[in-house]
């Protein structure tokens, strides 16, 4: 009766295990991800994570208009050897909890649960790296100052389309594909504005290139960090034009 009436405490799992499957929810509370697989993946990369005590044996998102709702689901396993000690011997245990989020985070859990039935540890699938590449940067001061007097939003686009790097087919560190900044070109007159920019709140924050020729003079600089986060300045054509962030904050 008691265990019907409170489930938790008859699944396994004690107050270490409790403690791990805490502090690694805690540990990818911040910046929010996007997606179970996000969630699963920052657990994975903790220290905890890392070592073979620990595994998400379950991931799932259930989408809803409700702000307030847990969106992805995942199911956290944390297994203890346990100890020998002639005074105060302590079983092998292994627990299983669920852990809830949303887009603000870290939302449920973990609670204990009992481990799913012939659960296996879920391989997430790798993520692309998205960011401004360092080539980038040469590449852009090339184009603008190679760009005729007078010229167009085509003919700007056309020579970043031949001289920009291509993202790589295959990167050994994801497993995957790189995944290309996004472009913004701005013109006024003859002065020529470009912006390359990666990343979001779910990567960490945002990675941005500018660069623009005004008054024929060209000019290729990335803002800080703190300087294109939300609020701030945005990584737009404009903004190269106007060659904001060109000096770092103090």
């Amino acid at each position: 009766m008691l265990c019907a009436a409170a489930l938790v405490a008859c699944a396994a799992g004690d107050t270490e295990t409790d403690r791990d499957a805490k502090q690694v929810a805690r540990e990818i509370d911040s910046p929010p991800q996007t997606s179970a697989a996000a969630y699963a993946r920052k657990a994975l990369e903790t220290d905890l994570g890392r070592s073979p005590d620990f595994a998400v044996v379950e991931m799932r998102d259930t989408p809803s208009d409700d702000p307030e709702a847990t969106t992805v689901h995942l199911v956290f396993r944390v297994h203890h050897d346990g100890s020998q000690d002639e005074w105060f011997p302590r079983k092998p245990v292994t627990a299983c909890y669920n852990v809830g989020f949303n887009f603000r985070g870290w939302v449920s859990g973990p609670s204990r649960r009992d481990c799913p039935a012939g659960a296996t540890p879920v391989n997430p699938p790798p993520i692309p790296r998205w960011e401004v590449p360092e080539g980038f940067d040469p590449a852009l001061q090339t184009v603008l100052t190679g760009l005729p007097a007078a010229v167009t939003e085509n003919d700007v686009l056309a020579a970043l389309a031949r001289s920009m790097p291509a993202p790589r087919p295959f990167n050994p560190d994801t497993q995957t594909a790189d995944r290309a900044p996004l472009q913004d070109v701005a013109l006024r007159g003859a002065d020529v504005g470009v912006a390359y920019r990666a990343g979001d709140r779910s990567t960490g924050g945002i990675d941005c290139l500018l660069g623009s020729r005004v008054n024929g003079t060209t000019l290729v600089w990335r803002p800080s960090w703190a300087q294109v986060q939300p609020g701030e300045l945005t990584c737009t054509g404009e903004t190269a034009l106007d060659r904001q962030g060109t000096t770092p904050p103090h």
